[in-house]
């Protein structure tokens, strides 16, 4: 029986321990969908791992607990146990640790303390049971019915959407139904949810009111070239729970060990800024940050700025699995004063809807910016958002 067929059968499956209860608004004779996110993103799982149902049990990847995979960090990581058998993992966090044993069907704390857990292996991947590990690391999970199969939905307190996520997220539960449903479908008689989203109808303003204005979303990049602010920067997106992607040139990186830990464990991304007009200057560029990453912060990282390059270089990029971030609004190497760079970027974010991606530098100058600028964009309700490469 083929991998998909046995996908099928377990997920059918899985709709009968669900109930009527969880069945999504889906039509009944097509397959259950389960989606995930962390937080306030939504993940992007290939069909093999997808959550599934195993002994009465809600299952999900691993790697939704690797915030290196995920983009979005819990607290918690994961690490491969070097040894012969190569089937040995730990989840683990600054309160606890999970060792998983594959070939045992084993799981022990720090101590050496077994728990009732296992860990198992569908359709080459790795699973863990959502609720045993949400327990131990004191995560919070939820699973709701939508029009594009069954949420599961990871949360540690750092989220800042309640119940209202749903709705922010419908575009991207829509398009990963749709991709999942044309690899059970190959032949295009793709099922289609029972229900569309109905949009809410805008309210007429009343005389004299003025309408209301569309939320704007806003990410923010820091180029790190030897300016010498990010230890400032830190400490006002941190006051701010504001999440930012930090891109370094590779040549920075040592200096800044101490602040890539800081970077890592706060939850930012990081990612390089490279020079150079050619792919091969660019990739070597890349192979000697991506050693110094590994070695410094023990992480990978697919985001790049082309300081240099062309387009040519960027789609060569792409290919090979890189995320290219591209700036709409640029105040690197802007020498005006704080006030009036504050005033030119809400001027900006004012004239816009939707998201904007806004590049500034590690000059010191940049965190008296940000204390300007911060207020001013939550006292407009505006959002900030951490720059993952699917949004690049």
């Amino acid at each position: 029986m083929g991998w998909k067929k046995r996908l099928l059968a377990l997920l059918c499956a899985a709709v009968l321990v669900l109930g009527p209860g969880l069945v999504s608004t889906a039509k009944a004779d097509t397959v259950e969908i389960y989606l995930m996110a962390e937080n306030d993103q939504m993940l992007t799982l290939p069909l093999e791992a997808m959550p599934t149902w195993i002994g009465g049990s809600l299952y999900v990847p691993y790697i939704a607990f690797d915030w290196t995979a995920t983009g979005v960090n819990l607290g918690v990581s994961y690490g491969q146990i070097q040894g012969d058998s190569g089937n040995s993992f730990m989840l683990y966090s600054l309160s606890g640790t999970l060792t998983f044993d594959l070939n045992a069907g084993t799981c022990v704390d720090r101590s050496g303390q077994q728990l009732e857990m296992r860990a198992v292996s569908r359709n080459g991947w790795i699973f863990v049971p959502l609720a045993s590990v949400c327990s131990y690391f004191g995560l919070r999970y939820s699973y709701t019915p939508t029009n594009y199969g069954t949420l599961i939905r990871i949360t540690n307190g750092q989220e800042r959407l309640g119940s209202e996520f749903i709705q922010y997220a419908q575009d991207p539960m829509r398009s990963r139904y749709n991709a999942y449903m044309k690899q059970l479908y190959p032949d295009n008689n793709t099922p289609q949810p029972s229900v569309q989203p109905t949009p809410a109808p805008s309210p007429t303003p009343s005389p004299g009111e003025e309408p209301e204005r569309a939320q704007l979303t806003v990410y923010f990049a820091f180029q790190c070239t030897g300016g010498g602010g990010v230890t400032q920067i830190l400490d006002q997106l941190d006051g701010a729970g504001v999440k930012a992607l930090f891109l370094f040139r590779p040549e920075e990186l040592e200096a800044n060990e101490e602040n890539l830990r800081r970077i890592v464990g706060s939850g930012h991304a990081v990612g390089l800024s490279v020079g150079g007009t050619t792919l091969s200057q660019v990739e070597e560029q890349l192979d000697q940050g991506e050693v110094l990453l590994d070695r410094l912060v023990r992480l990978k990282t697919h985001a790049v700025y082309l300081e240099e390059a062309g387009r040519d270089v960027s789609s060569a990029l792409s290919e090979e699995g890189w995320a290219c971030w591209s700036p709409q609004l640029d105040q690197t190497g802007d020498t005006r004063s704080a006030a009036t760079r504050s005033n030119a970027l809400m001027n900006n974010f004012d004239s816009r809807t939707g998201s904007v991606r806004v590049m500034l530098d590690d000059r010191p100058g940049t965190a008296d910016l940000l204390d300007r600028l911060l207020p001013r964009m939550e006292r407009e309700d505006y959002r900030t958002r951490l720059a993952l490469e699917t949004w690049f």
